[in-house]
């Protein structure tokens, strides 16, 4: 499982900075202080200290254990720990306590995906793109694209990306999507295709750009094949694609 390409996003409302305990005679309730505790556990997750968010988020889903941003956020930190019975628990506790929290599912199906379960990822992706209050569908949709063609569900990936695309047209991952599952397939001219709608969309990557100059020496356009390569030479000269393409171009001879 290429597990970088999985894109998980938990809705953490009202969730912005740390929250201190307000001075005065009015105690903290055990409410806020387990957001005190989700949010502190957010910001150590995004120091990459999952050991102590793991201590914060603990605090919080005891303080409220009806938290499903709480136990979603303290599973991510379990999976970056590799306890993966843990985080499946509070992923599972997660989508029992809201069913509406589309944020939770997809970050479910995410660990599921990990995990090479598949058939039930597929099922929160499909929960979380329905719902109509998630703000970013096309995400759940794409990751279900990416899971089911690491599944080697080329079809079921196929039509996860085109349905992410109908939501958002310029939605990078989906287009990045049908460019790999295009160049797979030989499909150059629809690669072509895709690849142009997404550096229209998105500055593109190293791998994009190696891409481009692939699937335009596969059509015979050399210049369009040399406009991307010497993008690549200018914005990623310590690259491994760069270092493909020179291999490529040494091998190729004069």
């Amino acid at each position: 499982m290429k597990a970088s390409r999985l894109i998980t996003l938990i809705a953490m409302t009202a969730l912005s900075g740390c929250v201190t305990t307000t001075t005065g005679p009015r105690e903290q309730s055990d409410e806020e202080a387990a957001a005190a505790n989700l949010n502190l556990g957010i910001g150590y997750l995004r120091q990459g200290r999952p050991d102590a968010a793991v201590e914060a988020l603990e605090r919080a889903v005891d303080l409220n254990p009806r938290s499903a941003d709480a136990h979603s956020t303290l599973a991510l930190a379990y999976d970056q720990l590799r306890e993966p019975d843990r985080a499946e628990d509070h992923h599972r506790r997660a989508t029992q306590l809201d069913v509406s929290n589309a944020a939770a599912q997809n970050s479910y199906a995410v660990f599921l995906c990990r995990q090479n379960r598949w058939a039930e990822a597929e099922r929160f992706f499909a929960r979380a793109a329905e719902n109509s209050r998630y703000a970013t569908p096309a995400a759940a949709l794409t990751n279900a694209g990416n899971c089911a063609r690491d599944a080697n569900d080329i079809e079921k990936a196929e039509q996860n990306y085109r349905a992410a695309l109908a939501i958002d047209p310029a939605f990078a991952d989906a287009l990045n999507g049908m460019i790999e599952l295009s160049v797979d397939n030989e499909n150059y001219l629809q690669a072509r295709a895709f690849i142009q709608r997404l550096f229209t969309a998105s500055t593109p990557t190293a791998r994009q750009l190696w891409l481009c100059v692939f699937v335009e020496r596969q059509l015979g356009d050399r210049a369009a094949a040399e406009n991307c390569a010497r993008q690549l030479r200018t914005n990623f000269p310590n690259s491994s694609e760069l270092a493909a393409l020179r291999e490529l171009e040494r091998n190729a001879g004069p």
